[in-house]
């Protein structure tokens, strides 16, 4: 789908109609574009826009150079965050003279924000205006999602060392917990990609932008927007390094609650263990046999039986074993 805004007083407004470029384009969107609407703006623009699997290459010079004029600027950024699915999605960001174009394959939030926030301001007189808003819009919407990865990450850190009564509640589903920690992780690793990949692309613009001496105004807009984008990476390696303890912490419960049942199992069988040598005596049939004939033999047997029982559990629970 091909979608034309135009710097109407500042603000964007979206053409209605068939779209056409016009003086007053300032952002092209491209999303999921046919064919043809891609060879409409490559003849209007006299640039050659990448294909899904240029887009999709790793190394910095298919991500960020420059050609015939323009630049082009590739970045991964996170969408359905919030969704039991979280990914990335390569867009690509081509600045074109006083124009911005857009390609895409996904629809992150922030553009949907960005659109209806567009319609309030004043100062989208450029594409690199409207590229710089774009991407405050982006770091502001990863931004809510770290901090919904904190607050996730502090609740599943409660559930995990939660005590009761002095003791840790043994009522947790360590399955549920596990799972949780793992989305979260993903989620975390998938922030963590779209960061790294947005410093990038800033690093190319803020250099970009020196080269074309642009605005003082914008280009401070741009460093401000690339120390944020730091300080989001360094959050994430924190909550990234904070899950990975949580995870190893809910494992080596699940080893102790482990133990623990076999220790249960353990002191059973040692408690059994003597009766059951004395019941086997006993059962044996030997003719001569003093106890089998003596008036209190039965009650003796079954005394020393249980005395041999419970000797064992005294002591295990006198050196704290239980």
């Amino acid at each position: 789908m091909l979608t034309i805004y135009e710097n109407r007083t500042g603000m964007l407004e979206a053409q209605k109609g068939k779209p056409r470029i016009t003086e007053q384009t300032v952002w092209i969107d491209l999303l999921n574009p046919t064919p043809e609407e891609e060879e409409k703006i490559e003849r209007a623009l006299k640039l050659d826009v990448p294909t899904r699997e240029e887009q999709q290459e790793i190394e910095a010079s298919s991500r960020l150079y420059q050609e015939n004029g323009g630049l082009f600027m590739t970045a991964s950024v996170l969408y359905q965050g919030t969704q039991p699915e979280p990914n990335t999605t390569p867009i690509t960001f081509i600045l074109a003279g006083q124009r911005l174009v857009t390609l895409r394959y996904a629809e992150p939030r922030a553009f949907a924000l960005f659109v209806n926030r567009s319609k309030r301001e004043v100062n989208l007189t450029s594409g690199m205006n409207v590229l710089i808003s774009l991407i405050e819009m982006i770091v502001d919407r990863m931004a809510d999602i770290v901090e919904r990865i904190q607050a996730e990450v502090d609740l599943l850190s409660k559930s995990i060392f939660e005590m009761k009564g002095g003791r840790a509640s043994r009522q947790r589903r360590f399955d549920v917990l596990i799972k949780s920690i793992g989305r979260e992780g993903e989620l975390t690793s998938r922030a963590r990609e779209s960061m790294h990949s947005m410093g990038r692309l800033l690093t190319f613009l803020t250099h970009a932008a020196s080269e074309r001496k642009v605005d003082k105004l914008l280009r401070a807009r741009i460093r401000t927007a690339a120390r944020d984008v730091q300080s989001l990476t360094d959050h994430i390696s924190f909550l990234a390094n904070k899950i990975v303890f949580l995870l190893d912490a809910t494992l080596g419960m699940v080893n102790i609650q482990q133990n623990d049942i076999i220790k249960i199992f353990s002191v059973v069988a040692v408690v059994f263990l003597p009766p059951t040598l004395i019941a086997s005596v006993y059962g044996m049939n030997f003719d001569f046999m003093p106890e089998l004939h003596w008036l209190l033999g039965y009650p003796f047997a079954l005394g020393l039986m249980v005395l041999s029982g419970v000797l064992p559990y005294l002591y295990f629970k006198h050196r704290g074993w239980l």
